[in-house]
């Protein structure tokens, strides 16, 4: 009797966290180039076998990522630990980015990325690839936002938090949180395991989940690392959205917050406005202090739709807010990248508003439509007029004749192809059947 141990297995892969031992280097471009190649980026099918692939990546994210997070503390920003008062790495925890000085500031921007990305990572297909580390990266963003002022009469830069929406699950053998694919590609018992499976050892306290870790964020970090009266802008990303507009939405959420949070920036995001039930929030605040910037074709800053939304086009638009073009035509993941200039002007914009006076948006006159293109297909638009329904009849009619005549059906139906086993002697009956679009059903001869 055969039987495999599980010593037999192949043993899971494993490589470097480390740029230079997996071949890679930062060019002076800031970009990734392999060592052996420099005209050459990561290369991620460097092997046959998948799995090879993933652990290769997983290490190479990683080492990324380390790179991202000592550039973000260059800058000011430090890591903190939830929930809050975790001082113990070995115990569950995740990792969020403010700055060091927040206590002082009298406005703060908090950036909710995306559900999927590692913190501090905007597109890894920008910052492996063409652009580079921080152009990929929220340090182009938190650079950005540092060349601010927090008021028309504070002339110093906001204060920034960095949420972690997408480092969820703890993985207590690198004694660190991972995204969902991440975990997936992290070390398993062999290389022919299924997958990683998420338990109760791989949760965090108040942070399991996107949507705990917003409440999180808002009940306890914010009011703790923050002045009482320091103004709040929020930018969500992608699928971010949905969490913090789902939490912002309830009654008694918004009332403790209306009067802190200045703006909403939602790059990226399809939360339906129809799914929100507080009219305060819905017809007050998203209406005249939120924008949303979505993924299109059209130049950045191009005025899509009203809070009212868009039928003259394709786009998503039921925002509840005036909808942009992010200038990205294909990746929400790279939208904030892309659009990050007109974006940020907006959040700047509403932080120097005189004091004593109420930041509203502006009434957007749309006249925006997706565009029509000559096309030579025929109008199928009119399917239903009488000469195409006669002709569709009269098609039907000669169909259904002709498959009478060459099938012996008395049904007249329309034949099926029916692919069945067949003997060596049958060949050319099936060709000939073929023919007709029909081939005998062996089980009745």
């Amino acid at each position: 009797m055969f039987r495999r141990k599980w010593s037999g297995l192949p043993a899971d892969p494993n490589f470097p966290v480390d740029l230079a031992k997996l071949g890679y280097f930062i060019n002076e471009d800031d970009e990734v180039r392999a060592i052996d190649n420099p005209d050459n980026y990561f290369h991620f099918f460097f092997n046959r076998n998948t799995r090879w692939n993933e652990r290769q990546r997983y290490s190479m994210n990683q080492a990324l990522q380390y790179v991202i997070w000592e550039r973000l503390e260059k800058l000011g920003l430090k890591k903190e630990l939830l929930p809050l008062g975790t001082s113990d790495t070995n115990k569950p925890h995740v990792p969020i980015f403010i700055s060091s000085d927040i206590a002082t500031k009298s406005r703060v921007v908090v950036i909710f990325g995306e559900t999927v990305q590692d913190l501090g990572v905007l597109a890894h297909r920008i910052v492996g690839g063409p652009g580079g580390i921080n152009k990929g990266s929220m340090i182009s963003v938190v650079s950005a936002l540092q060349k601010q002022c927090s008021s028309s009469s504070d002339s110093t830069p906001p204060g920034i938090i960095l949420a972690n929406m997408g480092e969820l699950i703890w993985y207590p053998e690198g004694k660190r949180t991972l995204s969902r694919t991440a975990f997936a590609a992290a070390p398993m018992q062999s290389a022919v395991h299924y997958t990683n499976v998420v338990g109760k050892s791989n949760m965090v306290e108040r942070n399991s989940t996107a949507r705990m870790h917003v409440g999180h964020i808002f009940q306890e970090v914010i009011p703790h690392f923050t002045k009482d009266n320091a103004k709040i802008d929020i930018i969500v990303l992608g699928g971010s959205a949905d969490y913090v507009e789902e939490f912002l939405d309830l009654p008694l959420i918004w009332n403790t917050w209306k009067n802190r949070i200045s703006c909403l920036a939602i790059v990226g995001g399809l939360y339906p406005v129809w799914d929100l039930k507080n009219d305060e929030f819905v017809n007050v605040f998203l209406r005249n202090k939120a924008r949303a910037y979505v993924t299109s074709v059209e130049p950045a800053g191009m005025v899509i739709s009203g809070p009212e939304g868009n039928p003259k086009t394709t786009t998503f638009t039921q925002i509840g807010c005036p909808v942009f073009s992010s200038g990205e035509p294909n990746y929400t993941e790279t939208a904030l990248i892309t659009g990050s200039e007109i974006i940020l002007d907006w959040l700047q914009e509403v932080a120097m508003t005189p004091e004593g006076k109420d930041y509203t948006n502006p009434y957007f006159h749309v006249d925006f439509a997706d565009p029509v293109f000559d096309t030579d297909e025929p109008d199928w638009s009119k399917w239903q007029n009488e000469e195409v329904a006669g002709q569709k009849d009269e098609n039907d009619k000669i169909w259904t004749e002709q498959a009478h005549n060459e099938t012996s059906n008395p049904q007249g139906e329309k034949p099926n192809i029916v692919m069945l086993q067949r003997g060596e002697d049958k060949v050319q009956t099936k060709k000939e059947n073929m023919k007709i679009g029909k081939v005998e059903d062996e089980n009745k001869n």
